[in-house]
């Protein structure tokens, strides 16, 4: 029930469209439906633009990977593209299902200023 409050105050706020709301709300039922626990991707983005820190912090279902790319901004998905990584090929891996653990862990420094990257199944 927690979950679904939250997603609906993430609606209120703005943060997600509904479109977004109801798919993430179909993720919740699913889980609640299925045997085992949820496995989620995370995303954790710390870095600087323009000298002031950015932070990114996204957890979602696997079941939902595809909208991890609509909740970065685009500082962070050039700073992916700029390390290397490919959103894209990432999702086509969560798609195809990979174990728990890191799939990227990025440590870099960029203007004098440390960057951190991780994404993860948990």
């Amino acid at each position: 029930m927690e979950e679904k409050r939250r997603i609906l105050e993430m609606v209120r706020s703005g943060e997600v469209g509904v479109e977004e709301a109801l798919a993430l709300l179909e993720a919740v039922e699913a889980r609640s439906r299925a045997k085992g626990p949820l496995q989620v991707l995370r995303v954790r983005i710390h870095a600087y633009d323009e000298g002031k820190p950015v932070r990114v912090n996204v957890n979602l279902p696997l079941a939902l990977a595809e909208l991890v790319e609509a909740f970065l901004p685009q500082e962070a998905k050039a700073t992916l593209a700029g390390k290397g990584v490919h959103l894209g090929d990432l999702l086509c891996l969560v798609r195809e299902g990979v174990p728990e653990g890191k799939l990227v862990e990025i440590e870099a420094e960029e203007e004098g200023h440390p960057v951190q990257i991780l994404v993860e199944v948990a």
